[in-house]
């Protein structure tokens, strides 16, 4: 998979592809992996206030920082969302193509992620 970060380097026409894939994901149900589950009990105060909350979530490409992209096919496979929640977090949601959520946690909102490790990521 190529791996891309808004905060590295990202191309102009990938933007209408991630739209695209976030509009297919909105018109999917919410799944949760078996990872996100074993791991979500470990990362949330309230979780059933914090699934009730994604469950009402529609899901806006501008919210992407990160994403995985097929080398095959260019098409996105992975795709890391980061959505503001009312107690002033922001919840990071890493869904597949299925609406499968594969991880989810907290973070909070001012963390500009200042350990980001720019050589895992394409650079144009």
């Amino acid at each position: 998979m190529l791996r891309y970060h808004k905060a590295v380097y990202t191309e102009p026409g990938h933007w209408q592809k991630l739209a695209d894939f976030t509009e297919k994901l909105n018109g999917l149900n919410w799944r949760y992996s078996k990872h996100c589950l074993d791991h979500i009990k470990s990362r949330a105060i309230d979780l059933e206030g914090l699934l009730q909350f994604i469950k009402g979530v529609r899901l806006e490409a501008g919210a992407i920082f990160e994403y995985y992209l097929d080398e095959k096919t260019g098409e996105p496979v992975r795709v890391c969302y980061r959505i503001a929640e009312p107690a002033g977090l922001d919840i990071i949601l890493i869904m597949g193509e299925d609406k499968e959520i594969i991880t989810i946690y907290l973070n909070s909102r001012g963390d500009n992620h200042e350990t980001l490790k720019r050589e895992l990521y394409i650079n144009g």
